[in-house]
Order: structure tokens, then C-alpha cells, then sequence
């Protein structure tokens, strides 16, 4: 009886460790700015989950894992004295489906550049951006791993939004005036 128990929470951990390990560990990559440093953390998640009464859990499972991993990297930081935010690559690529070489070459530089935007956010901005567009979570999910407000969680994505898009925008407007006066 013990040894089937033992081996269902074995394989539910497992499972949940193929599903969310890459997740969890850009996202603390994100925060700690350290390969090693998101693996460890990303390591003692999953101990902690293993800890963890399956029953507890269930139902809320991704936000679990998010919040504990946010709180383990938050201390690793508090450790090191220091707090700073970076996006990791793999947030940025996706294959095109057009296969124009220029029109690829744009797509990345637009997206290297929303990329440099981003990282002009506030932290609490480039954080609930991150959470919701790269591990695609719900305002609910949010609110529940960083601890705001449901409502807060909408302003502030609202904000980063309104934000990135006038700067995008600025910078479109900018281009074309840069690429007029070229051709003239």
C-alpha cells in the first residue's frame, strides 16, 4: 500500500516535472540571471512539490509551482544582495511561417526590439508581461503567484501594454521618416 502510493505521487511529480521544468526554469532565469543558479532553484521546486500533499495541490498546480519557484528565486537574490530582471532568448524565437529572408530578418529585429522595450518596463511591469505572454498564465494565476490584486494585475498589464505599443508605434513613425529622407 505505501510503496503504491509512494510510486503515484513518483509519477505525478514526474509528470508535472515534463510539463512545467522548462517553464519554471526560464522564469527563474529571468529572475536570478543565472543558468545554474535557475536549475538549482528549479531543482528544489520540485522537492518542495514532492513534499507536498498531492491532494493540497491539485487544481492549482501552475500556480503552485510559480509561486514557490518566484519566492525560491526571490531568496537566492535576497542572497546575493542584488535584484535584476533579464528575458531569456528562447522568449523571443518562433519560426516563420514565410520563408522571406527579409521579411524574417525584420521579424527579428522587431522582436529584438520589443525584446529592449520590455527591459524598459517597470519590474512588477516586465514581470506580470513575462507571466502572462511567455508562460501564458491567467490574471487569476498571476494575482496568485505574485500576490497583487487581480485588478491590479490588469492596470499593470494594461500599463506595459499601452507602453510598449506607443513606443513601437514612436519608432515605426521614426523609421519611415529616417528611410524618406534617405531616399530623397
Amino acid at each position: 500500500m505505501f510503496g503504491s502510493k509512494q510510486k503515484k505521487k513518483t509519477e505525478w511529480v514526474q509528470t508535472a516535472m515534463q510539463r512545467y521544468e522548462k517553464p519554471l526554469l526560464q522564469y527563474s532565469y529571468s529572475i536570478v540571471r543565472d543558468l545554474e543558479r535557475a536549475r538549482d532553484v528549479v531543482q528544489d521546486t520540485f522537492m518542495r512539490l514532492y513534499k507536498q500533499e498531492q491532494e493540497a495541490i491539485e487544481g492549482h498546480l501552475s500556480q503552485w509551482l510559480f509561486t514557490v519557484c518566484r519566492n525560491c528565486s526571490l531568496k537566492v537574490l535576497r542572497s546575493q544582495e542584488r535584484y535584476v530582471h533579464v528575458e531569456n532568448s528562447e522568449f523571443e524565437s518562433r519560426s516563420s511561417d514565410d520563408p522571406s529572408p527579409a521579411f524574417e530578418m525584420e521579424r527579428k529585429e522587431r522582436i529584438a526590439r520589443l525584446m529592449e522595450l520590455v527591459q524598459e518596463l517597470t519590474p512588477n511591469q516586465r514581470e506580470v508581461v513575462r507571466l502572462r505572454f511567455q508562460n501564458f498564465h491567467s490574471y487569476q494565476e498571476i494575482s496568485d503567484i505574485t500576490k497583487l490584486s487581480v485588478g491590479n494585475v490588469g492596470f499593470i498589464l494594461n500599463a506595459a501594454m499601452r507602453s510598449l505599443r506607443e513606443k513601437m508605434e514612436r519608432d515605426d513613425r521614426e523609421e519611415k521618416i529616417i528611410y524618406l529622407t534617405k531616399t530623397a
